[in-house]
């Protein structure tokens, strides 16, 4: 069991300096406006019954989940969540958590999803992608609308590869998903180690970065144009406003970027863990998980540690790990050896980081203040 993210959170924090390399770092660290001290956070449970898996509707805590894994929010704040009820073998749904904190069940009748995103055009279409994990039910992308009603779009029978039109395009498994302000979906092809496109408006399924071996299982790590890039594995993939895509490659220990032409870049270099706080070009990462870039603020939000650790890039290139500065929390169990981990995170208009306690079956919400 990983360490708990409290626990683990405050004896770093009393550890270490907020420094990577100096005791008193220039520029100072900064969030926005350039404040000289890390943020101070707080963490409340919101939604589910802390360490208490099931499955209810229901209002707040009064709610119940069942391994949750991944959510995006609509542009009403509504918060769309994928609950695996215990694993891929039973389906998975997703359920809705409105700014009011009520918890129902949204969408229905999925195999094994492992993603969802929201259509930016509109702000309240979804797109979810189905890994195929569950025996007997193929993988594929699902249109789901504001009201719940599920449209397929693609169907691979096979877990292979291969580009073209929509209907015959195959995906080995297909585990993260994103939209541009265009339409146009990337895919996450977690074994073939590389980025899919979908041209909703052609139909047409191409690779857009990622070069695709079929014939080995071995991981490779290289920059460079999207032809000759390599990646390990990633299950997650977030886009900013200039159409840039952030991946967590997580074999290989590093974020990487992918430019609007393809262009392939490690964003943030491979670490040992027990990462501080410091200028975004000395940070390090290990076993990134999870990235989400929230346009209101315009930073970028990543989760490493395998999902102990949550961290936000602020707009002056500077790296916060949050979970280093926690004030108070009110996790149910906070001794050390129990699992807090967060699988999947967003950002509401407040500023508030919602994040996922996948382990724990429970949504928290995680708020941060800049000191004066």
């Amino acid at each position: 069991m990983k360490t708990s993210f409290i626990c683990l959170g405050l004896l770093i924090s009393l550890i270490t300096s907020t420094s990577c390399t100096e005791p008193n770092p220039s520029p100072s660290p900064g969030g926005d406006g350039g404040h000289t001290s890390p943020p101070i956070v707080t963490i409340k449970t919101i939604a589910g019954k802390d360490t208490k898996p099931g499955y209810a509707d229901g209002a707040g805590t009064n709610s119940q989940f069942d391994n949750p894994c991944q959510m995006t929010i609509d542009k009403n704040d509504n918060i769309y969540i994928i609950d695996q009820l215990k694993s891929y073998i039973g389906g998975t749904v997703i359920r809705k958590l409105d700014p009011q904190g009520n918890v129902t069940t949204f969408a229905t009748g999925f195999g094994a999803i492992t993603d969802i995103c929201v259509d930016p055009r509109d702000g309240v279409t979804l797109y979810a992608v189905d890994s195929g994990d569950k025996l007997g039910v193929p993988n594929g992308i699902f249109r789901i609308t504001s009201t719940g009603q599920v449209t397929r779009l693609s169907t691979s029978s096979r877990k292979t590869y291969e580009d073209g039109p929509l209907a015959t395009a195959k995906f080995d498994q297909p585990v993260g998903i994103v939209m541009d302000k265009q339409g146009n979906l990337y895919i996450a092809d977690g074994l073939e180690r590389c980025v899919r496109k979908v041209n909703l408006t052609t139909g047409m399924v191409s690779t857009f970065a990622g070069k695709v071996d079929m014939n080995t299982q071995v991981c490779n790590y290289k920059d460079g144009a999207a032809n000759i890039a390599e990646f390990c594995r990633f299950d997650d993939l977030t886009m900013d406003d200039d159409g840039n895509l952030y991946i967590p490659d997580w074999f290989n220990h590093r974020i990487r970027k992918i430019s609007s032409n393809g262009t392939v870049s490690t964003y943030i270099e491979l670490g040992t863990g027990y990462g501080k706080d410091c200028r975004l070009e000395d940070a390090t990462v290990y076993y990134p998980h999870r990235v989400h870039y929230d346009s209101n603020s315009k930073q970028l939000f990543f989760v490493d540690q395998a999902g102990e650790d949550i961290n936000m890039v602020t707009t002056n290139d500077y790296v916060f790990r949050l979970t280093n500065h926690v004030l108070s929390s009110d996790y149910a169990d906070t001794s050390p050896g129990h699992s807090n981990t967060c699988y999947g995170l967003v950002v509401n208009k407040k500023g508030e980081v919602i994040y996922l306690d996948k382990f724990n079956h429970c949504i928290r919400k995680a708020t941060y203040i800049w000191p004066n």
